[in-house]
């Protein structure tokens, strides 16, 4: 429940910031929870209220969220190579998040924005794991040298 809440709050935090930054460089005085150029935006500020509109961001960015902490779980067996987890992670948090990228109003639906999507979505998921591998090596090799350096101690 924890992992659930704090993904979901995370989610909506990231998602509000990134429309905020997106609404001030694009609209300059309004406010979009989602880009009215887009497919889903352009259905959304059709047929929906503002309110409306902003509830189902909000959805959408708090399911992003909990796909990206519940995600995090796959890395935590110890059984499967790296390279295994990984494929398994990068495939389903794809999976997953182009259906709700193009709910969130992301990009309009054609194939060169999916394309686009795609590129940078890779890009962006391996610039983290590179990030996240290298700590995880930074800490390892922490903890190596403080057995190492306890190993020393007892032999003394």
């Amino acid at each position: 429940m924890k992992r659930l809440l704090h993904g979901a709050i995370t989610g909506i935090a990231i998602g509000v910031i990134i429309s905020l930054f997106f609404s001030v460089v694009f609209s300059h005085t309004s406010f979009h929870p989602v880009s009215p150029v887009s497919t889903m935006g352009h259905l959304y500020f059709q047929y929906l209220s503002e309110l409306q509109t902003m509830f189902i961001a909000v959805i959408i960015w708090a399911l992003i969220g909990i796909t990206f902490s519940f995600g995090a779980l796959i890395f935590s067996s110890s059984r499967k190579s790296l390279l295994f987890k990984t494929s398994v992670h990068f495939t389903l948090m794809f999976v997953i998040m182009l259906p709700l990228a193009i709910l969130a109003g992301w990009f309009p639906l054609k194939v060169s924005a999916l394309v686009s999507f795609i590129i940078i979505y890779t890009i962006v998921y391996f610039i983290i794991w590179s990030i996240e591998a290298k700590r995880n090596q930074n800490d390892i090799n922490e903890i190596n040298a403080m057995l190492s350096k306890r190993k020393g101690e007892k032999h003394e």
